[in-house]
């Protein structure tokens, strides 16, 4: 069963499960998947192509650019962007307001605070794409990420914070945080 909204704009060759909810004064375009039990609220744009995997939900407000394949369990919340190419895995969470530019990758059960935007660009205008943020890692609100940036497993990112380098776990859960990013301690330390 699907459950459509006024005036929303659904393209005709949209696959879709048991138990679709869509807002109204949405758009859904070609080629789009949504599997069983999905959400998707009012005022959203789904750009063809995108693949949403069951029971997920996607807020009011959102863009989602074109060929992004969102997971299992995901949550999405209100007004996100994500642009195109992105692969978002299972169990994420991406909080209000947050952007991801094409190609960012988010692992299974990572999440994104309000407002976190990552960057598609370096300082010398050159586009660098394929961010990645690794399983069970916390992204704090308002955080920054830099252009193609790798963060690891595990890993704690404090509020408002920019990360302008590559960070790995090494085997511990690291906390890290400020402008520019910066270790802090190890969560098993507290």
């Amino acid at each position: 069963m699907v459950e459509v909204g006024k005036n929303s704009i659904i393209s005709v060759d949209i696959k879709y499960g048991k138990n679709v909810k869509i807002g109204a004064f949405t758009i859904i375009e070609e080629g789009v998947t949504l599997g069983d039990n999905i959400t998707i609220g009012h005022y959203t744009h789904i750009k063809k192509g995108n693949t949403i995997l069951s029971n997920t939900v996607v807020g009011n407000y959102c863009e989602l650019g074109e060929n992004n394949v969102i997971g299992f369990n995901c949550i999405i919340q209100g007004r996100n962007r994500l642009a195109s190419d992105c692969k978002i895995y299972d169990n994420v969470t991406i909080k209000y307001g947050t952007i991801l530019t094409s190609k960012v990758t988010l692992k299974e059960n990572s999440f994104l605070g309000p407002n976190v935007i990552t960057l598609g660009s370096t300082h010398k205008r050159e586009t660098k794409h394929t961010t990645e943020i690794g399983e069970n890692t916390y992204i704090g609100a308002g955080s920054k990420i830099a252009a193609d940036i790798h963060i690891g497993n595990d890993v704690v990112i404090g509020a408002n914070s920019f990360v302008n380098k590559d960070i790995n776990n090494d085997g511990k859960k690291p906390i890290y945080g400020g402008t520019p990013v910066k270790y802090i301690k190890n969560l098993d330390d507290e």
